[in-house]
This record gives C-alpha cells, sequence and structure tokens, in this order.
C-alpha cells in the first residue's frame, strides 16, 4: 500500500522545529510519524487503534528509521492516561485531524521549555459544507484553537480552506504552532 501523503503544515514548520524527542498524538498509520523520523527525529507514536500502530511499525523497520516507538492508547477512555505525557519530555508534540479538548493540559505539559507544539484540524465550517467529520464536536470554532493553549507562545496561527482532497474541493482547518516558553 503506498504511503500517505505527510501534513503540508508540518512539512512547512519542520524549519522552526528543535530537534529531539517528538511524540504523535493520535498518530493513525504513521505518515507524520514517519517524516520527523526521516528528518532524524526519536518519536513516540500514539493512537488507539492497533492496526494503524502496526503500519506505522512496519514502515519504520527501514533501516534508517530505528527510532520509532509505537503505544496503544485510548485518549478518550477513563481515566486520562497521564501516562502517556510525562512532564517536560518532549522537544516536539504533533496532533493532526484529532480533537479531544481535555487532553490540551496534557499536550502542553508534557512538552520541554522551548518545545513547540504542531497541532491542526477541522474547522466548523468543514462540518457546515461536508458533514465531515461525521460530528461537529470534532470541529473547532472560530478562535477556539488559541484558546486551547493558555501559556504558550504563538509562532504562527491561522484559519480558514485549503486544498482539498478527493471530493471535496476544500478543507476548512485551524493551524497553530506554539512554544512552550523556557524556564
Amino acid at each position: 500500500m503506498p504511503r500517505q501523503s505527510p501534513s503540508r503544515f508540518l512539512l512547512e514548520s519542520l524549519p522552526l522545529l528543535p530537534r529531539g524527542r517528538a511524540l504523535d498524538v493520535a498518530a493513525g498509520s504513521g505518515r507524520n510519524t514517519i517524516v520527523l523520523a526521516e528528518h532524524g527525529f526519536t518519536v513516540h507514536a500514539l493512537d488507539r487503534n492497533p492496526e494503524a500502530l502496526e503500519e506505522a511499525r512496519h514502515t519504520a523497520r527501514d533501516p534508517h528509521l530505528l527510532h520509532v516507538t509505537t503505544e496503544i492508547v485510548d485518549l478518550e477512555g477513563e481515566p486520562f492516561p497521564h501516562h502517556a505525557f510525562p512532564p517536560a519530555t518532549y522537544d516536539v508534540v504533533i496532533v493532526f485531524f484529532y480533537l479531544f479538548r481535555p487532553a490540551f493540559p496534557a499536550l502542553a505539559r508534557t512538552l520541554k521549555p522551548g518545545g513547540m507544539l504542531v497541532y491542526e484540524t477541522f474547522l466548523i465550517d468543514n462540518y457546515r459544507k461536508y458533514q465531515r467529520p461525521r460530528h461537529q464536536e470534532f470541529c473547532l470554532a472560530h478562535g477556539e484553537l488559541r484558546t486551547l493553549v493558555p501559556g504558550l507562545e504563538v509562532v504562527h496561527c491561522n484559519e480558514g480552506a485549503r486544498e482539498g482532497k478527493g471530493e471535496q474541493g476544500e478543507t476548512y482547518t485551524a493551524r497553530l504552532l506554539v512554544r512552550k516558553k523556557d524556564g
């Protein structure tokens, strides 16, 4: 099966990211995990789907991608899996097209000082136009993403239509790149 294309926003953000350890939350089959590994990061990928993570592990068997680990974690389970977000551990945390608002404090806490969070997901406009994702609560309101990361320094934030795939002419997303302040 051909590998899925990585996030364009991640590729654009790569030059700004501090090198080191990265966490890919809701990693799926690892399309973004692999890109980070190819750029020298040691990457830990979390997802609740064991089949998707197995695909990521299979791709990471390439001899040049030995610094990838995976873990099956259901972020929405009870209780919240705080163990998956050890304090001040990661230089970079990435989340693409997954929204679970209660996870945001853990995302910020697991960043090292100077670490960066790269986040992109659907805006409510996408649901209104295409009924995707299936539930509107998985979409952000306009301006909401910034409010979910108090105390983190905004490096880049924008919202709007992006070039779509398949039947969708456009995909409406919010993008955010933030840095945890030193000290």
